[in-house]
């Protein structure tokens, strides 16, 4: 661990200073010599499913999900958000004849899974000689997505899922007359909390796509020079600043099926 924290040191100060081939690169990403532009396309419908547990029940916080509506709003939170890295959303007049390169994007929302379910959520409590745990089952949609994205060619299909749980928590209570208490408090989803789930998931989306952009865009360069990122960056458009992606931000790659 002290030798990992020492690389991530020694990283970030080359970041902060500004040096590195993958800084360099990053900072002509984010400055091109002709404007982003993106045609989006989404599906028409999502696949909603809901999965009963043991007992044959299935949670209802989707029975009155209007999937249009929902994927309207992811889609337009996803325009907006791309809007704010630099990259104009339009509609192509011809969408069988659509212009890709590297500044020209197609971007296409392929299929998206909304699940309904009971996940179990096992929440620990210590004292000084035991651990009890105490299990829930939580109301959760699961929203699953794929992207195909071509800057000039296809890219492997984008994967990626996010979980919407209801909001738990908990504490103890001491006293000498009651002993120690547990308590918790659950507060379920609402369909409400789902519309506002698309805002959050058409942003993350807008985020992902520009920073694996970027990414590819650093991969590519080095890759003429027979060189290899040591790491992937973050853009922030709104602090104009970048940060290390974490192994677990951002789309995962698939393998294409043989």
């Amino acid at each position: 661990m002290k030798i990992k924290g020492i690389i991530l040191g020694i990283l970030a100060a080359m970041l902060l200073s500004g040096c590195g081939p993958e800084v360099y690169l990053a900072k002509q990403f984010v400055q091109p010599s002709k404007p982003y532009r993106a045609a989006v396309y989404f599906p028409e419908e999502a696949q909603v499913t809901l999965i009963q547990n043991d007992e044959g029940e299935y949670t209802k916080v989707l029975d009155s999900l209007n999937q249009d509506a929902f994927l309207d709003i992811v889609y337009a939170a996803y325009a907006e958000e791309l809007g704010r890295y630099g990259v104009e959303v339009y509609v192509p007049e011809d969408p069988d004849s659509i212009e890709v390169d590297s500044t020209d994007w197609l971007l296409m929302l392929s299929k998206m899974e909304i699940q309904g379910l009971f996940t179990p959520y096992v929440d620990q409590l210590f004292d000084l000689i035991d651990t009890y745990e105490y299990t829930f089952a939580l109301n959760t949609v699961n929203v699953a997505s794929w992207f195909d994205v071509n800057d000039g060619q296809w890219r492997p299909t984008l994967f990626y899922e996010h979980n919407l749980r209801d909001d738990f928590r908990s504490r103890v209570s001491r006293s000498r007359e009651n002993g120690t208490q547990y308590h918790y408090d659950i507060k379920t989803l609402t369909i409400e909390d789902v519309y506002n789930y698309a805002v959050f998931l058409g942003r993350t989306y807008a985020d992902y796509t520009f920073n694996y952009m970027m990414n590819r865009y650093i991969l590519r360069e080095m890759a003429h020079k027979n060189a290899y990122p040591r790491f992937k960056l973050r853009w922030d458009p709104t602090e104009k600043t970048f940060s290390f992606q974490e192994e677990e931000e951002g789309f995962m790659e698939l393998e294409a099926e043989e």
